[in-house]
């Protein structure tokens, strides 16, 4: 839902706004939550990995954002999610994640489902990429630095965590990060008159909260299941949010499923189901 709520935000103002929205709303909620939780300070080193986590996270979503906004949700989302799963998984699993071999056969169908998703149908009138007024390689830019950093956040979050980070304060600090990275970001463009002007409605007010909201909500989730299972595991387990997104995209823009992205969603489930086996 953050997904799709952030790429209707770009759409209604622009790229900045929609970032800076979800980074803030979340701040928000989670210094509020912080507080009544009460969760005791962790050291700098925990602290510092989700700063780290936040300046990752923040560049991964302002690239994502804007691919949704210029592009095939049902096709730019999935694409981003295979690719910010696989180089992490791989570095878990490289440096000594163990998990069993029905599990692995699991991350397998799991990622196939997400390839399966993102296969173009042009009968369906769907391209191979988005078009637009810009190039296609700027938009396989836009998804690799989408990749790169949400690939950046889940190693980051997960070291913050092993740092002695809980919940609510390694989540601040990556929100806190990410508000303070879109205003640098903000503030070194303006110059070159590359930073767009600020338009915001109240639609766009409205579905950028949802958006910001929607992010905090995956974090949190994201590092409550990095703290009961294997890196590797959760990561890909993470990364089948492109079928919510292509689902709503089906649902309110009309954007069709073709029988092979049914059977993506289809293997998807099963690769849940796979994972989530015992041994």
């Amino acid at each position: 839902m953050g997904d799709f709520a952030g790429g209707i935000t770009t759409r209604l103002a622009n790229n900045f706004v929609a970032v800076f929205l979800a980074q803030f709303v979340g701040l928000l909620v989670a210094g509020l939550l912080l507080l009544l939780s009460a969760e005791p300070r962790p050291g700098n080193e925990a602290l510092l990995w989700g700063a780290a986590a936040g300046v990752s996270g923040a560049f991964g979503l302002g690239c994502f954002y804007l691919a949704l906004s210029r592009g095939t949700m049902g096709l730019v989302a999935p694409l981003a999610a295979l690719l910010a799963a696989a180089w992490p998984a791989a570095f878990a699993l490289i440096t000594g994640d163990g998990v069993s071999t029905l599990a692995l056969v699991g991350m397998v169908v799991a990622l196939t489902s997400i390839v399966l998703i993102s296969v173009p149908d042009r009968r369906l009138g769907t391209p191979v990429m988005p078009t637009y007024r810009g190039s296609r390689a700027s938009e396989w830019l836009l998804i690799l630095g989408a990749a790169l950093g949400f690939g950046g956040f889940f190693l980051f979050i997960d070291a913050s965590h092993g740092a002695g980070g809980a919940v609510w304060w390694p989540l601040l600090m990556v929100k806190l990060a990410g508000v303070l990275a879109v205003v640098a970001a903000a503030l070194l463009l303006a110059p070159l008159g590359r930073f767009p002007g600020i338009k915001l409605g109240a639609a766009a007010l409205l579905v950028g909260c949802i958006a910001g909201i929607g992010d905090l909500g995956g974090n949190l989730f994201f590092v409550l299941a990095s703290g009961e299972g294997e890196l590797a595991v959760v990561i890909v387990l993470s990364s089948l949010y492109p079928v919510v997104t292509a689902i709503l995209a089906r649902i309110f823009l009309h954007e069709r499923l073709s029988p092979l992205r049914l059977a993506g969603v289809a293997l998807a489930i099963l690769g849940v189901v796979l994972i989530t086996l015992p041994a």
